[in-house]
């Protein structure tokens, strides 16, 4: 088995004007974080797949292929069958007479094992047999949830007029407030190999399951409808469940080149999950709504996101040929609020939204104005419907999976069967990775920027570019006499970036060492402007790549290109922190032969630390990478270099 010590290391000393000068080499630039932001822009748009309207008879084989592609390898990959399979159970609670004409029936649903929904039913007091249904969706409306001022009379509205109106609670708001539900934790999922996505995707349907099993739906005519992030479920569910015969999302989702472009479009984990776009962005599911009746509510001032100008162009224009293939685009409606233009479900839009639903499902006696309801608005305890003592959230679905993961632990039996392992695990990890074959890669240009020589040490700054045209910024630290072929040679990278190596580079170059600085994607120089590091993250997650992976790639290239410009079988790894540590053990597992020595310093030693102690995605977006403690956990990633002689510090 490979050594795994727990040390500290000694900094040896150096004298005051080499600190001082490393210090201002540290300082300057190699790469602007506007450069970086472009270069990753462009690498995200190039992975999105080529959009295409082909003819109907291919389009309808198409569009359920596509649905049951994303369903299997997005929403429910990894996913254990109980949960696929899983039959909400409808718990009735208590009936509340408000207004005339409707009642509310207080229920919950449980979505999937052990996770409960709380909903109301707007049902109206009537004799008819079969009546019309709308699943209605909340956004991220804060403590509300459910009680939100809107939401009600949207629901009350529908009752009166004849319509069933289901409103579910959301994660993380109203009855369902808590950190565990914070929507980017569905990364702890994701971490075991279990799609986060499909927490959503089962609350949702199941509350569509709900209003198909009443005996008073009219299952033609069941509908759904949402603002903002209920605008998200609402294609979501719409586009993959054709038992949604009517769609109005509200100002709830763009295509991807937006969200690169315009940061307030990107939105949480949910609506970027993992390899999504690498199958069909959001302009393709909306041409899977035709050619049911399909109303686009967005708004032309909005101040959350997905402004009505931007919209138009992304998602509903390029849609209307699909609807145009079944003779339907009179039923494929865009609408831009002006009154009041911002992020809203008001009057307005919601009168455009009875319009709609008249129209389609052939309430002739009803209204299409709003009717007046504002006194019949309950307060959030009165529409409180109550839950089970722990109820399931992420962190308590996550840890049910812990203990059996990793899948694979290194065998504890003879040689040659760690060494089948071995090479069984590496094919895995460029798996979980999103690599390709590292012959597949390289070092396409590398330039030096700038050298200089100082109290016998050589400075010298590189950009290097790789095969998918990303800059890696390094500086190197040599002693000016030492011979190319003799030297010990270190990359050093720090999750705080190149200024915080800053003593690892004095005590390498005090011990006759090269040493060389390198911040990959997301580190240090390599942090693009504009956006934060994990809402990139989730982009280049969402096109069929990882960000950890990209890491590990540059990192491999690099060490190739440092042993062939200076002559050298193997260089030795410095890390500090847990993202830099897990990359340095996962570049030298993939390049066997190529590390002799690696001395990771405050060092991530198990990834179910991430879980266990409630941590949150946007701090460690690239060590949330799916699947990754399905497969690995350190002692795994450790055991992929057994030759190599690794020193951990915690």
């Amino acid at each position: 088995m490979l050594p795994f010590s727990l040390l500290i290391t000694a900094v040896f000393g150096a004298s005051k004007s080499n600190s001082v000068e490393i210090n201002e080499w540290l300082e300057k630039s190699v790469v602007s974080p506007d450069q970086i932001r472009t270069e990753i822009s462009e690498y995200i748009q190039q992975l999105i797949p080529s959009f295409n309207v082909p003819d109907r008879t291919t389009w309808e084989h198409q569009a359920s292929a596509l649905r049951q592609e994303i369903l299997d390898k997005v929403v429910f990959r990894g996913v254990p069958h109980e949960w696929i399979d899983w039959k909400a159970e409808t718990m009735w609670e208590d009936t509340l007479e408000v207004g005339p004409g409707y009642q509310i029936r207080k229920l919950r649903y449980h979505a999937l094992p052990g996770l409960w929904i709380p909903a109301l039913l707007y049902e109206p007091i009537q004799t008819q047999a079969k009546m019309p249904a709308i699943l209605n969706v909340n956004g991220h409306v804060g403590p509300p949830g459910k009680s939100t001022d809107y939401e009600q009379l949207r629901c009350i509205n529908l009752a009166k007029k004849g319509v069933l109106a289901l409103h579910p609670e959301w994660f993380y708001f109203g009855e369902l407030a808590g950190e565990d539900y914070k929507h980017n934790r569905m990364a702890y999922l994701d971490l075991c190999g279990i799609s986060g996505l499909s927490t959503f995707y089962l609350a949702m349907r199941g509350g569509l399951d709900v209003l198909y099993d009443y005996p008073s739906t009219d299952l033609n005519r069941v509908g759904m409808t949402g603002l903002s992030g209920g605008g998200w479920q609402t294609i979501i569910l719409s586009a993959l469940d054709e038992r949604i015969s009517l769609s109005v999302p509200n100002a709830g989702y763009i295509d991807l080149k937006n969200r690169i472009d315009y940061r307030s479009d990107i939105g949480d984990l949910e609506q970027n999950p993992t390899d999504l776009v690498s199958i069909a962005d959001y302009t393709y599911l909306t041409g899977m709504l035709a050619p049911r009746p399909t109303l686009l509510l967005y708004n032309q001032k909005d101040d959350c996101c997905f402004v009505a100008e931007r919209a138009e162009s992304a998602v509903y224009h390029p849609a209307i040929p699909f609807f145009q293939l079944f003779e339907k685009t009179a039923d494929f409606v865009y609408y831009e609020n002006k009154d009041p233009g911002t992020h809203n479900y008001d009057l307005d839009n919601r009168e455009q939204f009875y319009r709609f639903v008249k129209k389609h499902y052939a309430l002739l006696d009803s209204t299409e104005s709003e009717i007046p309801s504002e006194a019949e608005l309950l307060t959030a305890e009165q529409l409180t419907v109550g839950l089970p003592e722990g109820n399931a959230n992420f962190f308590t679905l996550a840890k049910t999976y812990l203990e059996s993961l990793p899948k694979y632990p290194v065998p504890m039996t003879d040689d040659t069967e760690q060494e089948q392992w071995q090479e069984s695990a590496r094919l895995r990890l460029q798996q979980v990775l999103r690599l390709s074959p590292l012959a597949d890669d390289g070092i396409t240009a590398d330039q030096l920027l700038e050298r200089e020589s100082r109290n016998s040490v050589k400075i010298e700054r590189y950009q290097l570019r790789t095969t998918d045209q990303l800059t890696l910024p390094l500086m190197v630290f040599y002693p000016d006499q030492l011979q190319h072929q003799n030297q010990n040679i270190v990359i050093a990278l720090a999750d705080g970036g190149q200024t915080q190596m800053k003593d690892r580079i004095q005590k390498e170059i005090s011990l006759g060492n090269t040493v060389i600085i390198v911040d990959l994607l997301f580190i240090g120089e390599s942090v693009p402007a504009g956006i934060s590091p994990w809402q990139y993250a989730m982009l280049i997650a969402t096109v069929g790549k990882r960000p950890l992976g990209i890491q590990v790639r540059q990192l491999q290239l690099l060490v190739e290109w440092v042993c062939q410009k200076y002559q050298v079988p193997q260089i030795s790894l410095q890390s500090q922190g847990w993202n830099s540590g897990i990359v340095v053990l996962a570049a030298s597992g993939l390049s066997p032969g190529r590390v002799k020595r690696i001395n990771a310093t405050e060092a991530l030693v198990d990834l179910k630390v991430l879980i266990n102690q409630h941590l949150d995605y946007e701090n460690y977006p690239a060590l949330f990478c799916f699947g990754l403690l399905e497969e690995f956990n350190v002692p795994e990633l450790m055991a992929l270099s057994s030759q190599v002689e690794i020193q951990y510090e915690h």
